[in-house]
């Protein structure tokens, strides 16, 4: 389990099972929920490293190598949820932190020509130039070395070793800079450097032959508390070269390579050349080579053996007050002693963790697809705003006498064009059929709008009014004259009257039961009160869509805002309201509590209405909660309470259409107060000359 990111990811286990029938349950793409998690592993990466650097899921149609971009499986399973943000955070820092230029291969093959005898690599791996001959019938030797095969080996093992000391460098930079997140770097190397078999493996014989594979096995885990210095000649002398506890002191990419190098070297001259490896038994002296390996260090202060005593006193003298990257037990006594025998089974699963060993130093982890599709509705759904919050704690759970623990309510911050098209919500359609009438409703909403703002205009203009013959304010030079006769009330004040700054949130019942006239109807007096609102300079509107939807395999209260004048123009009601449908149920206080902090607080300088339409009494359910009767009408009361609280005027108006009200109006009254309004949706001229007068007047 991801215990670091318990307190604020919800993983959800149980969403997979049925709780009814235990049948599992195939599971759904909650976009959502995976865009929350790029939006926070985003966060994450941009908190340790300071730079905006972008995160995005692994997609086969896009490349990434390019040492700016961050990359995430685009299946997480909550197990490997930490370990991924481990990832997330490493491959950050090294976007930060990683000179690229040094490992291009230009470049980093003229370092190695540079730095490196490549003519002594060909004479000792036999790398020489081949050409056909007549006579024999075969390939023979030239006699002329094949430096590109050398350059290649090369290559290939300082690229792994580089890799590895790199990644010991800029891990420490997070360690140093951000505490905060090693939590993440442990799951992440738990995962790959931290399995039983390895450790069995470095408590055993295995990997102590002396060949590439097995010193770059050790060198891997060498951080590993059951690591043995003296498994290989020279692994001693490779961790005081690599002196992990002062890594710091390497300050770039370069430094990085220098000491990747100097251990390159150290490996290299206790590898035998292939024509000696059958003869080379091992043992604790080195074989050097420091004349066949370019620049290494080949006198070795090794030649001499080193007692037990020996090791142990520099083991605790290396590892001594390192307790970050470095940490682990003195080495082992007895190399070559099978204190553990690896199994067939353990060998194969040996293989199998080394490899990905190999993947993460190489930067080549594997990382599952996501499609175009899922890719533009993930891309959707941030540009949206789109997330989840809990709500309705307390109310009635999934069975009669529990309480819920709360369930989730999507709240849609903003209405964009790429969310209808994805088809994600179904609140959200391009049916035509459905936006031909809606388009017609906005229209004449339009329309009436534009009647109201002129009237409403009033609310830009000021009104000064003079009051004269007052005992203070400023002198009144007509009443001078009376002050000789004992007259004192002589002064003038002139005070200005102007509108409050007002702001209105209009919410809107999108549930099934707001069909034909009643829909309709609705979206011409919410779409009026926006145009009129457009026309004058202090008044701001918000409208929210209050509905259901799937998101996952978990039905979900949702609420859109759809409308925000502060940042949309009047044209986006016009552009994008034709294709907002009413496909789900009621869930009322649910959708108010989820944006209680949108409402903006009335104050003495701001006046904040709340504006409710409505065609019925709360109702929703799912696996968390049920949500209806007096359960429903008091927690929907309680989030109308909160907002009067507040300072905020709320407004509820009950939808009827042609038809008279068939539910309890003492329900109705009960949940929005006393100023409760029934109205026909015919009636939307006089609704609108309400609103008219309520914002005109001062």
């Amino acid at each position: 389990m991801s215990h670091h990111s318990n307190f604020w990811y919800d993983f959800d286990q149980d969403d997979n099972v049925d709780i009814l029938t235990g049948e599992e349950i195939k599971p759904g793409k909650d976009y959502v929920k995976m865009a929350a998690t790029l939006r926070a592993i985003s966060n994450f990466v941009r908190i340790v490293t300071g730079e905006n650097i972008p995160v995005k899921y692994n997609n086969k149609d896009e490349s990434f190598t390019d040492g700016k971009t961050v990359v995430i499986s685009g299946n997480i399973k909550d197990k490997d949820f930490d370990p991924t943000v481990g990832l997330a955070l490493h491959e950050g820092s090294h976007c930060l932190l990683t000179d690229f230029d040094i490992i291009k291969e230009h470049n980093f093959d003229n370092y190695i020509k540079d730095n490196f005898n490549l003519g002594l690599i060909c004479r000792k791996y036999n790398f020489y130039e081949s050409a056909w001959n007549e006579e024999q019938g075969c390939y023979v030797s030239t006699g002329n070395y094949n430096t590109y095969d050398a350059l290649r080996h090369v290559s290939h093992t300082l690229k792994q070793i580089l890799n590895f000391v790199e990644d010991r460098r800029i891990d420490y930079y997070i360690y140093k800079n951000a505490p905060g997140y090693q939590g993440y770097y442990t799951a992440l190397y738990d995962k790959y450097f931290h399995s039983r078999v390895i450790d069995k493996a470095l408590q055993s014989d295995e990997k102590t032959s002396q060949d590439l594979d097995s010193y770059m096995f050790r060198l891997i885990n060498i951080t590993n508390s059951n690591r043995n210095l003296r498994a290989l000649p020279g692994l001693m002398k490779i961790w005081k070269a690599l002196d992990l506890k002062n890594i710091d002191r390497l300050k770039t990419t370069k430094d990085a390579l220098d000491v990747a190098t100097e251990v390159f070297n150290i490996i290299e001259s206790n590898i035998p050349a292939p024509e000696e490896q059958e003869e080379k038994s091992g043992g604790d002296n080195d074989n050097n080579m420091s004349e066949s390996s370019g620049n290494g260090n080949g006198s070795s202060d090794e030649s001499k053996e080193l007692t037990d005593q020996d090791i142990d006193n520099i083991a605790k003298q290396l590892v001594e007050d390192d307790g970050s990257t470095a940490q682990g037990s003195k080495p082992q006594s007895g190399s070559g002693t099978k204190t553990i025998e690896l199994t067939d089974s353990q060998k194969r699963q040996l293989d199998k963790a080394i490899e990905k060993q190999k993947e993460l130093l190489n930067g080549k982890i594997k990382k599952s697809n996501i499609s175009k599709k899922d890719r533009n509705n993930i891309q959707a759904i941030q540009d949206s705003g789109s997330e989840t919050k809990t709500v309705g704690k307390g109310c009635t759970g999934k069975y009669y006498h529990s309480k819920s623990e709360g369930t989730d309510c999507l709240v849609v911050r903003s209405l964009t064009k790429s969310l209808i098209d994805s088809g994600v919500y179904s609140t959200l359609t391009e049916r035509q059929w459905r936006t031909g009438d809606n388009q017609l409703a906005i229209d004449a909403g339009i329309r009436l709008g534009t009647q109201l703002g002129r009237k409403l205009q009033v609310r830009n203009d000021e009104r000064s009014l003079k009051y004269t013959r007052l005992n203070k304010g400023k002198l009144d030079k007509r009443l001078v004259s009376s002050l000789g006769y004992g007259y004192t009330s002589v002064f003038n004040q002139v005070f200005e009257e102007r509108f409050n700054p007002a702001i209105v949130h209009i919410s809107v019942d999108a549930s099934g039961s707001m069909s034909g006239s009643k829909w309709e109807n609705a979206q011409k007096a919410t779409v009026a009160i926006a145009k009129a609102a457009s026309m004058v300079g202090n008044l701001d509107v918000v409208i929210s869509y209050r509905s259901t939807e799937e998101v996952g395999n978990k039905m979900t209260p949702a609420i859109f805002i759809a409308y925000d004048s502060r940042k949309d123009k009047i044209n986006k009601i016009q552009n994008l309201f034709q294709y907002i449908t009413h496909p789900g149920t009621t869930p009322e206080g649910l959708c108010f509590e989820a944006i209680q902090k949108e409402i903006v607080d009335g104050s003495g300088d701001l006046d904040s209405y709340f504006i409710n339409f409505s065609d019925g009494e709360p109702y929703f359910e799912n696996k968390d909660i049920t949500y209806y009767g007096n359960d429903a009408t008091n927690h929907t009361r309680k989030q109308v309470d909160n907002m009067r609280l507040r300072g905020i005027k709320v407004l509820s108006y009950f939808i009827s259409g042609n038809h008279s009200w068939s539910n309890n109006p003492d329900n109705f009254k009960a949940m929005y107060g006393k100023d409760a309004e029934f109205i026909n949706t015919n009636q939307v001229v006089p609704l609108a000359k309400t609103l008219n007068k309520m914002f005109a007047t001062v």
